[in-house]
């Protein structure tokens, strides 16, 4: 019987959802700005050589997304102090925010997707 050795897909995904859960804590715990607490992380991709953790975020007011992802870049510190805090592996991966584009891309589709119904209906 082969012994699991830790790496691999699996591993890397269960990396990212708990690293997901370090971020989400430390944005209730360590972070008083009103603005950031109106975010939620969707997800998060770790890269290959766990240099780089990108978190994707949304918010239920998207007019201020982009400022609220600029502020979270500004306190990214925080967030990765708490990772290697938590984590205790060798080295701690940089934390990137980026702007969770799923929703706006589904509506995208969704509008071409109706445009295309109108056009077969005429």
């Amino acid at each position: 019987m082969q012994k699991y050795s830790g790496k691999g897909k699996y591993h890397h995904k269960q990396m990212e959802s708990l690293m997901l859960n370090i971020i989400n804590h430390a944005l209730k715990l360590s972070i008083n700005d009103p603005l950031l607490k109106k975010v939620s992380f969707t997800y998060v991709t770790l890269t290959n050589d766990k240099s780089i953790l990108y978190v994707y975020c949304d918010s239920y007011d998207r007019s201020k997304i982009e400022k609220i992802v600029k502020e979270l870049n500004d306190a990214k510190g925080v967030f990765r102090t708490e990772l290697a805090h938590q984590l205790k592996t060798h080295k701690t991966p940089t934390v990137q925010f980026e702007i969770d584009k799923t929703i706006d891309n589904s509506l995208k589709i969704e509008e071409l997707l109706n445009k295309i119904n109108i056009n077969n209906k005429e």
